[in-house]
Parts: structure tokens; sequence; C-alpha cells
């Protein structure tokens, strides 16, 4: 019984050294590789170790290139404004002359109005003496070819008492003359109102 128990003892020892035997000998060969799909990418991995200069960031590299595209677009909407602006102020520069010739044209032109108008007053003065200097069947005879704008303009120039014989002249001898003369007293009328009106000072 003794020997029987001495024999698996022994025998339970040889198996157990031949386990540890087989086992150490099989880890001491094996060579593991990791499966390259196990492998991280290497643009991916986040190495923070080291230098800060190589530190290696994705999402920081990331941010960056967003900041620079960014950079780029305002730089470039900077620079479609600024050819804006400056479009606009050439525009502006071009309506600034164009309404500065129109002004100096009205001034220029109502300065040739006014001074047509004192030439045109001085030759109805010159004109109107000359009238009054003759006898008043030449003047009727004369005037009756003057269109009726001059006929009243001369008659806003003459006294009342030079203009009374010539309206009767000139309303003589058919019925065509006196209507024409009561036309020209008519608007020799509204005129002197029209005068009287503008030359009133103000009330106070």
């Amino acid at each position: 019984m003794k020997a029987l128990q001495s024999n698996w003892i022994v025998l339970g020892l040889l198996g157990m050294l031949t386990y540890l035997g087989t086992t150490f000998a099989l880890m001491r060969d094996l060579d593991v590789q990791p499966h390259a799909a196990e492998e991280p990418d290497a643009a991916h991995v986040v190495n923070t170790t080291g230098p800060s200069w190589e530190f290696n960031n994705p999402e920081l590299d990331q941010l960056i290139a967003d900041l620079r595209r960014e950079r780029e677009h305002l730089t470039e909407r900077e620079k479609q404004l600024d050819e804006l602006a400056a479009r606009l102020q050439a525009e502006k520069a071009e309506i600034t002359r164009a309404t500065n010739a129109v002004g100096q044209l009205q001034r220029d032109f109502d300065q040739n109005v006014t001074r047509l108008k004192e030439e045109e007053q001085a030759n109805l003065k010159k004109l109107a003496k000359l009238y009054t200097t003759m006898s008043a069947d030449g003047a009727a005879l004369v005037m009756k070819e003057l269109p009726d704008d001059t006929l009243v303009k001369l008659f806003a120039i003459m006294k009342e008492a030079e203009i009374a014989p010539l309206l009767e002249l000139l309303s003589k001898p058919n019925a065509a003359d006196a209507k024409r003369v009561a036309v020209l007293t008519d608007r020799y009328r509204l005129l002197q109102s029209r005068t009287i009106s503008t030359n009133r000072p103000p009330a106070p």
C-alpha cells in the first residue's frame, strides 16, 4: 500500500515537471506579432510625450487647417470689399464732377438769361423812346406790325399818356384791330399787376 502511494507521488511530480518544462519552452520560443489590422494609424496617433515641438495631435492639426482656410477666406473677402470701396469712391467722384458741371452750366445759363433780359430791356427802352419821338400816326403804323408780346413789353415801359393815343390808332380801322387792342390792354393789365405784386415789400 505504501509502495503504491509512493509511485503515484513520483508520477505526479514527473507530470508536473513535464508540464512546466513544456510551458516554459513554448513561451520562450513564441514570437508574438500584433495583427496588422490592429496597428494604430500613424496619422491618428497622439504623441504627447517628449519635447513640445514633437507633439502630434490630429485634432489640433485639423483646427489649425480650418483657421488657415478661414483666414484665407477673410483675406479674400477684405480684398473684395476694398475693391468695392474703391469703385464706389470713383463713382462718387464722377457723380460729384457731373453735378458740378451741371451746376456750372445752370449758373452760366442763368447769367446768360439775365444778361439777355437786361439787353432786351435796354433795347425796349430805346425803342419806346424812339416811338414816343415819332408822330402818333407813324408810330401806330409801325407798331401794328410788331408781335403782341413786344407791344405789351413796350407798353410796360411807356407812360400811360403815351400809350392812350397809340391804342386808339391801333384799334382802327376794323373790328379785328379793335379786338387785338382789347387783348393787348388786358395782357398789359395782367403784366402790371404781377409787377406790382413782385415789387411790393413784404408785410411786417
